[in-house]
């Protein structure tokens, strides 16, 4: 039986290497690229778009070969609403490598990929009781569909979120592609169409991981990262309602997900605006497995769980699910005890800060690692209510994105002013800038001390256009004066306000183009 299916698998792998080759091409000749950064892992601009040769190799091989093996529970209404919807969500995908769509528009393509489904006459007309019996909806017409549109936006964003490490989702949905293959071989579920499509798509991702492992020459891209979820849930569904098998297959990223969910509701956070790095990937990493250890794990944990669905009736299933339930609780214990005591082993540090751009780089890759992080917005110099405002939207954004505690001063333009009267006329970087610092230092280093910090220090050292060296002179004297220690650090080291600048605007923060008071704007004008 297994001899059957050995020419679809070695067509979709073989057919998968040679497109992976070319599309790498093709997404380099078009700077079609995932450019480095300091959120990211890689450090080489690597090509995307790799979820289009895994698209076109599956579904050209499936229309292939479906004269042959196509009945039954994948029919040709289904074939079409399947694949409308991948073509859908590779579309999305191409559009938003290029052009990094806003998340509104991004979200687009899923919800149309899973119209399309529907409309293919894919449909849940029951769910396996655990305790025996049927839960069936065919009469309960908005049920289905709701359902469907729940498990498929859950699949295709966990395998989009999963999607952080060379190899990590491409191996595991091959794990998925290769269980589901298995069991719909198993005498009791036979399914020749199913397993056609998923010892299809077992080889066009093995073929596609050759070039994805580490280190990975080309990624999947938004679309291809969706397409598995996509992929691995509609046969779910297909082949029978077996999600079961596709929630422990995935189990453990699934998890992961939820409990992300969940601690950014804990946090008063928007869960699914901001990406952090919380993850179990990036734990894994945090303890210092590199991104093959880390990769295996996950590939692990697939397989095993996976498999165990081919011996196992509904309630066995039910309980294992619950025994990953218990490991993932037992995982977020853990690592939350040791976040716990790593955050105590460090020293606290105040920071003021003038703006997010300039504020965000030091602090997410230089200062978080080290140090219990807080920001203090104290900026009376901005020169309306409205640019104080605009500046803490951001500052409040990015504080939110990178769990950093923020302390905010209402704003006084009309002391500030006071300050510096009879200044009006000095020119920028001179006595009237220094009082500024001064005020504004004077406020960091006494907030610093009365809320005992170990260490103060301010991002308006990062910028080029500022006094640093008179900053970090006034620093120390106040530093000394308060028993407070001035963090000396060189802020403009390394290239970063270049790249403090490449990340506000890989960000979208709000970068203003002057100081921040009048005088500024009229040198900027002169």
């Amino acid at each position: 039986m297994f001899l059957t299916y050995i020419l679809p698998f070695l067509a979709s792998f073989i057919l998968s290497l040679i497109l992976t080759w070319s599309i790498k091409k093709i997404a380099l000749y078009f700077k079609i690229v995932d450019q480095p950064g300091e959120r990211k892992i890689h450090k080489s601009a690597t090509p995307l778009l790799g979820g289009a040769a895994i698209f076109v190799t599956f579904f050209g091989v499936l229309f292939f070969y479906s004269d042959r093996f196509l009945a039954g529970n994948l029919d040709w209404r289904h074939l079409l609403g399947f694949f409308s919807g991948a073509l859908l969500i590779i579309i999305g995908g191409i559009l938003d490598d290029k052009y990094n769509l806003p998340a509104k528009w991004q979200i687009i393509f899923p919800l149309l990929a899973i119209l399309a489904v529907v409309v293919g006459g894919v449909e849940i007309e029951k769910i396996t009781n655990p305790f025996g019996g049927f839960i069936y909806l065919k009469d309960l017409v908005i049920v289905g569909p709701a359902l469907i549109a729940l498990w498929l936006l859950g699949m295709m964003y966990t395998t989009k979120l999963l999607d952080g490490v060379d190899g990590l989702v491409s191996g595991v949905g091959a794990i998925g592609a290769l269980v589901i293959f298995l069991f719909t071989l198993t005498t009791k579920y036979f399914q020749p169409d199913i397993a056609l499509a998923a010892v299809i798509l077992f080889g066009s991702a093995l073929g596609f991981l050759i070039f994805n492992f580490y280190p990975a020459k080309i990624f999947l891209g938004e679309g291809g990262s969706l397409f598995f979820g996509y992929v691995l849930g509609v046969l779910a569904i297909i082949s029978g309602g077996k999600i079961a098998i596709a929630l422990l297959i995935m189990g453990i990223p699934i998890l992961d997900v939820a409990w992300t969910i969940m601690r950014r509701l804990f946090q008063g956070k928007n869960p699914f605006r901001f990406a952090d790095n919380k993850h179990l990937h990036h734990r894994l990493l945090n303890l210092g497995l590199n991104q093959r250890q880390t990769v295996l794990v996950f590939y692990f944990f697939s397989l095993v769980f996976g498999l165990s669905s081919l011996f196992l009736q509904s309630r066995g299933k039910l309980l294992v699910l619950l025994l990953l339930l218990i490991i993932m609780l037992a995982i977020v214990i853990v690592f939350q005890f040791l976040d716990k005591r790593r955050e105590n082993a460090k020293p606290s540090l105040l920071l003021h800060i003038c703006c997010a751009p300039c504020a965000t780089y030091i602090s997410s890759v230089r200062l978080q690692p080290s140090y219990n992080l807080t920001w203090f917005f104290y900026n009376p110099n901005l020169v309306s209510q409205e640019e104080y405002d605009k500046r803490l939207q951001y500052v409040k954004l990015m504080a939110a994105k990178f769990f950093i505690p923020l302390i905010i001063v209402p704003y006084e333009h009309g002391t500030w002013c006071k300050l510096v009267k009879g200044r009006e006329g000095d020119a920028e970087r001179g006595a009237r800038c220094q009082l500024c610092y001064l005020d504004r230092l004077r406020a960091t280093v006494n907030l610093a001390a009365a809320k005992k910090f170990d260490f103060f220090a301010t991002s308006l050292t990062v910028s080029p256009y500022k006094d640093k060296e008179a900053i970090e002179k006034m620093s120390r004297k106040l530093a000394a004066k308060k028993g407070i220690k001035f963090l000396e650090e060189d802020f403009q080291a390394a290239d970063a306000y270049r790249r403090s600048q490449e990340l506000a605007k890989e960000l979208g923060i709000y970068r203003q183009k002057f100081c921040g008071c009048e005088y500024s704007i009229i040198k900027k004008q002169k």
